[in-house]
């Protein structure tokens, strides 16, 4: 085999980040199909035939589900390997075997074993690190391998796998340049992880997608499951989560505050139902499990409280179905005032049905991302028409967010957020 010469982890960082990406250029970045990734795969020595998956898509919570998944058959003892997309703060984020970020030394010696093939394959960067976690999960020999799609799952670079289990999370309008212009075109695409005779379980899916993704279920024979067999809810009182998991179960884990979780929960319980002949998860286990489930660091940028002396959070809501979701989760609040609204979208967000239901918060304010697919304010006063840009100069938004640590403020709108405002955080945090 021949080496690629890569001597230090530095230079493929530089590799990475000199690939088109879609977090920053958009569409431009990405690649749909399955040659690509297969012909990689072939030159791995085919990593995706010796392990065993649950492959998540949806248009939200399917980062949540991948999250709980992992921490539950880690905690009974499995080898458990999560890929996720995007990485908010670093590229290692994205590949974890039991909770830990795949070591420096094996991203260099992937890139040192295959990046010729990379180069020579034209692999897009998600289909780069798709091959990167499949490698380094089948080097470690873990036991499950718990996979969330890029974008859609027909011809995601992920959907080259053959799992135990699919799963559906949801289905609402985003990309629809990729996945198509309805709902039903939507679930289509999603739909495209069901294969044939393998178990899937859906989430909370309305009427129409449901019934597309029960028609491809039907015709390649697998067995359809739904998370509302079993009944789940939110206690907003006692802040639990209910459900009927083999009989009347409940979640209490405070740490998980948003609603709609109680989907995502019982769609994990029902993976390990499904499961139960491969990897043993009882009832007993999963709830220890969800209960210690810790958000924080399982799901950053998932509603997730930025600092233990500040009721500062950030929610990655980029999509109708994801700004709904949040808008629950700060109504199930017990907070005395209203919260802050801070704001940042890409210019294809910059659309009524994603900004509109920010309106009811009074106090809104929007910061220009400095990557060249973020919209600006021009773009966002239409749908909120009170809302204030905030300063370009660093100092002065160090300045006014510091006046802000005794308010509840929400920042928002898109992941590639995420890493500006811990910086701010950090900085803040130095000066009071």
């Amino acid at each position: 085999m021949v080496m690629a010469g890569y001597s230090t982890v530095e230079e493929v960082y530089q590799f990475l980040d000199d690939i088109p990406m879609f977090q920053k250029q958009g569409a431009i970045a990405a690649k749909p199909g399955l040659e690509r990734i297969a012909w990689m795969c072939n030159k791995m020595g085919n990593p995706e035939k010796r392990m065993s998956f649950i492959h998540v898509a949806g248009t939200n919570g399917k980062g949540s589900v991948c999250s709980m998944l992992a921490h539950i058959y880690s905690s009974k003892g499995f080898k458990t390997g999560l890929y996720t997309s995007p990485h908010l703060l670093h590229v290692r984020e994205r590949f974890r075997i039991n909770g830990e970020v795949i070591p420096e030394k094996d991203l260099l010696l992937f890139m040192n074993l295959f990046g010729k093939d990379l180069k020579t394959g034209g692999l897009s960067y998600f289909e780069i690190t798709t091959a990167i976690a499949l490698w380094w999960f089948a080097k470690e020999r873990v036991e499950i391998v718990v996979l969330e799609t890029g974008l859609g799952g027909r011809l995601d670079a992920t959907n080259i796998v053959h799992p135990l289990v699919s799963v559906i999370t949801s289905i609402g309008y985003d990309h629809m340049d990729f996945l198509g212009d309805t709902l039903e075109q939507i679930a289509r695409e999603k739909s495209g992880i069901i294969k044939n005779g393998t178990p899937v379980i859906v989430g909370n899916l309305c009427r129409s997608t449901m019934d597309v993704v029960a028609s491809d279920a039907d015709e390649k024979k697998a067995p359809l499951y739904k998370a509302e067999e079993l009944n789940p809810s939110y206690d907003f009182h006692r802040r639990v989560f209910k459900m009927h998991f083999n009989e009347e179960t409940e979640i209490n884990n405070p740490e998980l505050c948003a609603p709609v979780h109680a989907w995502n929960i019982a769609m994990c319980a029902r993976v390990t139902i499904v499961l139960k002949d491969h990897f043993q998860v009882s009832r007993s286990d999963f709830c220890d499990a969800m209960n210690s489930f810790a958000p924080q660091q399982y799901l950053p940028g998932r509603f997730e409280k930025l600092h233990p002396s500040l009721t500062w959070y950030f929610d990655g809501a980029h999509n109708p179905e994801a700004v709904e979701n949040l808008m629950d989760t700060i109504r199930a609040q017990d907070w005395e005032e209203e919260a802050v609204l801070v704001l940042s979208v890409m210019k294809d967000k910059a659309q009524k049905k994603v900004l509109k239901p920010f309106s009811v918060l009074k106090k809104n304010y929007y910061y220009v991302n400095k990557m060249e697919r973020a919209a600006d304010i021009a773009q966002i006063k239409p749908y909120l028409n009170h809302i204030k840009c905030l300063p370009p100069d660093e100092e002065e938004v160090i300045d006014f967010f510091s006046g802000l640590t005794e308010r509840v403020v929400i920042f928002t709108g898109s992941f590639y957020f995420y890493g500006v405002v811990k910086k701010w955080i950090s900085r803040i945090m130095k000066t009071i």
